[in-house]
């Protein structure tokens, strides 16, 4: 059988297939049979018994440099152990109800709210607050949750929806694939598996008669499984992935050799991370540098802000751990999808319109000063960069220019060291900008485009939205000519223009972005190899040529007719 999902990362992989059964049913109508004071009890241990699990784990992933399990253990924790959590549980022991039934009872209530809003960032935390409600569950039950630590085969993991905290502790070696039939591909627990290289499928519903243990083949490159397989078909499915793991070979052989066309062309490939475990990864693949560093994770899942030194130390590392490469810093893009609890940010109709990045530090500009003040500190380690997101006009990027001149005259003032020429520049990520981007860039040392935001802003659509995501597509006519517009606006004043976002890594756009006369690109560490790979087959002269015909087209279809005619695709 085959069924489809939607990719949360890609690869293939043949496996047996784990499945995580769900947690066990609870009547939310059970009466307790202890008193009150009792029932409460049990609670309190069993919260008391799960935070000191989670207290081990934190002191574990801090040791190894794990930022991201390091973030949803401790957010979990505060789920866990938050004041309002535990009196609503009273309230319900309090109520006559047993100690299962009074946490699945507030658990539930919740989700419910946080599901009903309509955002999905909100969507997916109920997720973890439903991951932390369940392992206490398991605690007062006295149930074994699964145990994933240590395992004897490969596997795959399968569930409806699998909890982030089984991920984060589960054995790397042997976790090869990841099946969910609901979730987004944005959920924490996929998030975690990208992290960690586990090709994953969400979405993926009508799995009926998938058994525990028998061999599955995940294709997260087409986004597909197959199941039920006969013996020939696992043999077949087998040698695909090694087809696939040999192509990877081939792409590895990349890693010690320059990005550069077919003709020459240097190509500055850098790498996009969110924290410092993603820096072994770029350094394993050959990339050139940090072209996005996304400080906003240092601010996500916690319940106070960073501190200037808490900041100072994780830049500090990174360009120490870097040097002589360059590290691209971007202050805080927090909103749209992202949010911060202890921001207290009003929930908005049109988030990704609103009160978002730059907008939320030139608001609250102490949030921008303390974080310009860690990046200048550490600037004297490494080759660091700052970057600002979200600008939409001049007004904004006078004001953060003139507030990042007012932290260096501080610094100077007490005596503190930091690279008074370091390089600042921005994201072209609205259409306003792109425009205008020979007025911004006299501004500014460098720009980086971020393809998926102007792509989104220039069609008017929400990428997270199903109904309508068929029409967000960076090939869109106007999305190229904006893209264009920006870069020649580099070129015209001997400034450096990079793009980050999905479009950098895509097979048909990356030839297309050379003929345009990109030289840097900034893709995940996991496509550094195959972005080499498809540069080294890439003529500049044929790239200038394709660029200047599909920038004369007038659909995204006609300009990926177009490029695939070129390729000789079709």
């Amino acid at each position: 059988m085959v069924r489809k999902g939607i990719t949360a990362f890609d690869g293939k992989v043949v496996g047996k297939a784990l499945v995580i059964q769900e947690p066990p049913k609870v009547n939310p109508e059970t009466k307790r049979t202890g008193t009150e004071a009792e029932v409460v009890t049990s609670v309190k241990q069993a919260i008391a018994e799960i935070a000191k699990d989670m207290e081990h784990k934190i002191a574990r992933y801090q040791g190894l440099d794990a930022t991201m399990k390091l973030d949803i253990v401790n957010m979990q924790k505060t789920m866990l152990t938050d004041q309002v959590f535990l009196d609503n549980i009273q309230n319900a022991v309090h109520e006559g109800y047993n100690a299962e039934a009074s946490v699945y009872r507030c658990v539930k209530e919740q989700c419910d709210m946080l599901e009903s809003l309509g955002d999905s960032y909100l969507a997916e935390r109920a997720e973890d607050f439903r991951d932390v409600g369940n392992r206490l569950i398991y605690e007062i039950l006295g149930i074994h949750s699964f145990d994933l630590s240590v395992l004897e085969q490969d596997v795959i993991l399968v569930g409806e929806n699998i909890p982030p905290s089984l991920l984060a502790d589960g054995d790397e070696k042997h976790i090869k694939g990841m099946l969910m039939t609901k979730g987004s591909k944005t959920a924490h627990v996929c998030i975690l598996a990208a992290n960690m290289g586990i090709p994953s499928l969400v979405g993926c519903v009508d799995v009926e008669g998938l058994k525990d243990g028998e061999n599955i083949f995940l294709d997260a490159s087409t986004g597909s499984v197959r199941y039920g397989l006969s013996e020939q078909e696992i043999v077949e499915a087998k040698q695909d992935v090694l087809q696939y793991q040999d192509e990877l070979r081939v792409m590895r052989n990349y890693k010690y050799k320059a990005a550069e066309t077919k003709d020459g062309t240097r190509i500055q490939l850098l790498a996009n991370i969110v924290d410092i475990s993603g820096i072994q990864r770029m350094l394993e693949v050959g990339a050139d540098g940090v072209g996005l560093f996304r400080t906003e994770f240092l601010y996500m899942n916690k319940q106070n802000l960073p501190t200037e030194m808490e900041q100072f130390s994780i830049y500090k590392s990174v360009a120490q751990k870097l040097t002589p490469m360059p590290v691209t810093i971007r202050t805080m893009d927090i909103g749209g999808d992202k949010e911060v609890e202890s921001l207290h940010l009003a929930k908005e109709e049109n988030p990704f319109l609103g009160y978002r990045a730059i907008r939320i530090c030139l608001n609250q500009t102490e949030i921008l000063r303390e974080q310009l003040r860690a990046i200048l500190r550490a600037s004297v380690y490494g080759k660091i960069q700052i970057m600002f997101p979200m600008i939409s006009c001049m007004e904004e990027l006078d004001q953060v220019l003139q507030i990042l001149a007012e932290v260096k005259e501080e610094l100077k003032k007490e005596g503190v060291a930091f690279d008074q020429e370091v390089p600042t520049g921005m994201m072209v990520e609205v259409p306003s900008v792109a425009v205008m981007a020979e007025h911004f860039i006299k501004k500014v040392d460098f720009f980086s485009i971020g393809s998926n935001d102007l792509t989104q802003y220039t069609v008017a659509v929400d990428r997270q939205n199903e109904k309508i995501s068929g029409l967000y597509d960076y090939f869109h006519p106007a999305v190229l000519s904006l893209i264009q517009n920006t870069i020649q606006a580099c070129h015209k004043t001997k400034k450096p223009c990079s793009l980050c976002g999905e479009m950098a890594a895509d097979i048909q756009a990356i030839p297309l972005l050379l003929g345009m006369g990109l030289r840097k690109y900034s893709v995940n560490p996991s496509s550094v190899l195959k972005v080499k790979k498809i540069l080294a087959n890439c003529s500049e002269k044929q790239a200038e040529k394709l660029a200047s015909t599909a920038c004369e087209a007038y659909s995204a279809t006609a300009v990926r007719k177009l490029i695939n005619e070129m390729s000789g695709d079709e």
